[in-house]
């Protein structure tokens, strides 16, 4: 006979207390599995106490609903003092907590089992203790009797080692003979101190199912729901409203109310008016959201105007603003003299072409030009060195010569032509003058001069434009309102922490990169694939082959290496970064980072690497980071998606050389970059320009130990450490909200607001426009949410059912929408 219950089933806790859990139980008990009484403590000793729900609370309901598996929920409240002692046994903490599991079981016996829910276990390498714990808990139950089940509550996991939370002890494969059924908590990606958004994301939830249902029985597994949702308050810093942090947490009828107009941010009293509101409906992570009090908002695409390099870009569909590197602005007030590159003459090795020429040996080139009247001039000239090698060039201005030379390595415009001042204020006398060009060191490019009134240059990250519009709302009473002190503007922004300063990036994405002058082949055989071979566009792509692949100049010392790559189903060997005879590596064979000398291995670090079918190396590889960064005879070497410092290694008798990729045997690269080894730049401050004229820098970060640039804003470390240690600010890996002074503006006008990123790679996210006295962005769940995700529980995953946290909290018309269990 069809189990019409199969994937059905439904799990809660009796977290809550409140009067709608009660009410639950009482009138949809019928409609529950299994219950997680949430009563149960464990402290560091092992011994488990009784201070969540009260037992004589939930008898009627025990009573009523024999068909319920009520279970015991031992918790420790994610303290992870007490989750090491339990797993290492301190104390004799794990012999106490198995005999206090029998006790609580002796006490209650018509309980189905007992509920583990143990969090903050640490990392991969307490995985082995961690089994032995929860093996022993199992044990311990069925041999006090078999009939007795064990739930455990598991934490979200995208992979091994692919927790959000620091819980990668947690294999699921492994618990899997060590439980009867297991709830993971896929609710909390969004929480009180995170950007908001979904609390249960679909990529999220996608990505822990779709591992879980292959890892364990998928019969056993409840898919873990948030009943609640979250309000973040975004027209302050949290430590000006006093809180610890942005979110409070609603029930889905708190939730509902302040779409209703119940609820404001002043006490929920005047003066701040209240105001219904309509919810949107996210289509794709099928969750309901809104924004109380918010006036306007806009994302970052919806500039009435922007200035390159600001690009546009989309991430799980929010559509923002960035820029990936500073463009040279140049202003030169009135242009009295424009030339190009052509001379009037030129003497020895020039090559001449359209708006151009290269200089090799003893070239030199002559440029004429008049001017109409005596006066002070700015004279400009437009350069260009190719490469690290090409890097010097004399100009003279009436036989008044010049130097122009740059040797830094992240000199933002290698390879592209960029106008500098030749004569600032120079005396012109009405007539004749000449530009005389000569060679340095072969292969500089000059490209023309200008004479003008004043000139200026400066790098750009861009500027962007939007337009607020405040419109009147209408209050609960239908009488037009608007903020009694008046607006704030939050911009939602993404920053991120400082990089090497760049000196090359490569993704290989670019047509016929390898035929370029810029790459040689020290050894092996090398290809770049790609997504759509023949395309002109800049497509996925990557580097595949063995042997050495270098930038082609052998003057590298001091830098920073980077390389992502991934081992094919037939991968072996080592495969990594090199400068001269360093080589930073991973080692399939070994499970090691490694770091060489020639052939002497100067230290490793212990990392689980896998290969990579033939089926998902183009769409889908198991990508690995692998970097070092040379100082003088120190060498940094680090790894992992976060870039983590892994160990130090000095070396001796290094010279340099040829950088680039070194790879045993055949392996794909989709990132090689080069950085300074000392030089860094931030992804941190912007400028906002306001309505009312006023100019506000936000995100620049104090530091220690280091030089600023003024020029390109990067700095430069004077100390041998790593950056972290220079500044006491930190940057979050989320979102991040940024708040302007009181604003008073009229409803029903427009104003105009310019963003100016003073770094490259910040996102402009979001702005929003709201009251001053309060306003925020609120997530939260309801019927048709939790509904949507039961059915995938249940016919996409084939698992037992949901477990919901927690009762009390959720749209009560889900009971209706889901199965009896009797």
């Amino acid at each position: 006979m069809r189990d019409y219950l199969q994937g059905k089933r439904c799990m809660v806790w009796s977290f809550m207390g409140n009067s709608r859990m009660y009410q639950a139980l009482r009138d949809y008990g019928d409609r529950l599995d299994t219950v997680g009484i949430f009563t149960f403590e464990v402290d560091i000793t092992g011994t488990i106490s009784e201070t969540g729900t009260g037992i004589s609370t939930m008898m009627p309901y025990i009573n009523k609903w024999p068909h319920i598996k009520w279970m015991l929920t031992v918790m420790n409240h994610g303290a992870a003092s007490i989750f090491t002692a339990l797993r290492n046994n301190t104390g004799g903490a794990k012999d106490k907590f198995l005999t206090e599991l029998v006790r609580i079981m002796r006490k209650y016996p018509w309980c189905a089992g007992v509920d583990i829910d143990l969090e903050r276990g640490g990392e991969y390498e307490n995985r082995a203790a961690a089994n032995a714990l929860f093996r022993d808990i199992y044990n311990t139950v069925k041999n006090y009797n078999p009939a007795k089940l064990v739930n455990i509550c598991l934490p979200g996991m995208t992979g091994v080692n692919g927790s959000v939370g620091g819980e990668n002890w947690c294999v699921y494969a492994d618990l899997d003979a060590y439980c009867d059924t297991a709830s993971i908590m896929s609710y909390g990606m969004a929480w009180a101190g995170s950007a908001p958004g979904p609390v249960s994301p679909r990529s999220w939830l996608e990505g822990i199912y779709d591992y879980a249902s292959k890892a364990m029985r998928p019969e056993k597994i409840f898919m873990g729901l948030p009943g609640y949702g979250w309000n973040w308050q975004i027209y302050d810093t949290p430590e000006n409203l006093g809180k610890s942090y942005r979110g409070t947490s609603n029930t889905y009828y708190a939730a509902r109310l302040w779409m209703a107009g119940g609820y404001n941010f002043t006490n929920d009293a005047p003066p701040q008016p209240f105001i219904p509101i309509l919810a949107y409906w996210d289509d794709y992570d099928k969750v309901p959201y809104a924004f109380p009090q918010v006036y306007d908002f806009m994302e970052g695409a919806d500039a009435v105007s922007r200035e390159y390099p600001l690009l546009t870009g989309t991430y799980n569909r929010r559509h923002y603003l960035t820029a990936y590197g500073k463009e040279q602005k140049a202003e030169f007030g009135d242009v009295i003299v424009d030339r190009g590159g052509s001379p009037d003459s030129y003497s020895g090795i020039v090559s001449v072409s359209e708006g151009m020429v290269t200089l090799g040996d003893n070239g030199s080139a002559t440029y004429r030009f008049s001017v109409p009247a005596v006066g002070t001039y700015d004279v400009a000239v437009r350069i260009c060195y190719p490469f690290w090698d090409k890097n010097g060039i004399y100009v003279s201005l009436d036989g008044g010569r010049r130097h122009f030379t740059e040797s830094r390595l992240w000199w933002p415009y290698w390879r592209s032509a960029f106008w500098i001042s030749l004569a600032e204020k120079a005396q012109l006398s009405a007539g004749t003058h000449t530009v005389t060009v000569s060679v340095d060191v072969k292969g500089v490019q000059f490209y023309g001069f200008r004479v003008c009134t004043a000139f200026r240059e400066y790098a750009s990250a861009g500027e962007a434009a939007f337009t607020l519009s405040p419109r009147q709302f209408i209050d609960v009473d239908g009488n037009p309102c608007r903020p009694d002190k008046g607006f704030k503007l939050t911009l939602e922004m993404l920053r991120r922490k400082p990089d090497s300063a760049l000196v090359w990036y490569e993704d290989f994405r670019d047509y016929g990169v390898l035929e370029t002058n810029y790459w040689s082949v020290l050894s092996g055989s090398w290809t770049v694939w790609r997504s759509e071979e023949y395309s002109m566009e800049r497509v996925y792509s990557q580097l595949e082959g063995s042997g050495q692949l270098a930038w082609q100049y052998s003057g590298f010392e001091e830098l920073h290496l980077r390389a992502r790559l991934a081992f094919p189903a037939d991968g072996s060997g080592k495969a990594g970064v090199f400068c001269g005879d360093v080589f930073c590596c991973l080692n399939i064979d070994t499970q090691r980072v490694e770091l060489y000398k020639g052939s002497t291995l100067l230290g490793s670090y212990s990392q689980t690497i896998s290969r990579t079918s033939n089926a998902d190396l183009r769409g889908n590889p198991a990508m690995y980071t692998v970097e070092m960064r040379i100082r003088g005879n120190r060498v940094r070497v680090y790894s992992g998606a976060s870039y983590t410092l892994r160990f130090t290694a000095s070396i001796n008798g290094f010279s340099g050389g040829y950088a680039g990729y070194r790879s045993d045997s055949r392996t794909v690269c989709e990132l090689l970059r080069l950085g300074d080894a000392w030089a860094y730049e931030p992804y941190e401050r912007f400028d906002v320009t306001f309505p009312d004229g006023r100019v506000t820098q936000y995100g620049r970060i104090q530091r220690n130990n280091a030089v600023w640039d003024e020029e390109y804003q990067v700095f430069t470390l004077t100390v041998d450490v790593e950056e972290g240690s220079t500044r006491s600010g930190e940057i979050s890996l989320d979102y991040d909200f940024f708040h302007s002074h009181l604003m008073e503006l009229s409803c029903g006008n427009d104003y105009t607001v310019k963003v100016t990123p003073r770094d490259i790679n910040i996102w402009i996210s979001r702005l929003f426009l709201g009251d001053a006295d309060g306003f925020s962005i609120l997530y939260y769940q309801d019927v048709d949410s939790l509904v949507y995700w039961a059915n995938e529980a249940a016919y996409r995953w084939r698992l037992r059912g949901i477990a919901i946290w927690s009762l009390g909290q959720e749209d009560m018309r889900l009971w209706e929408a889901l199965p009896k269990q009797i």
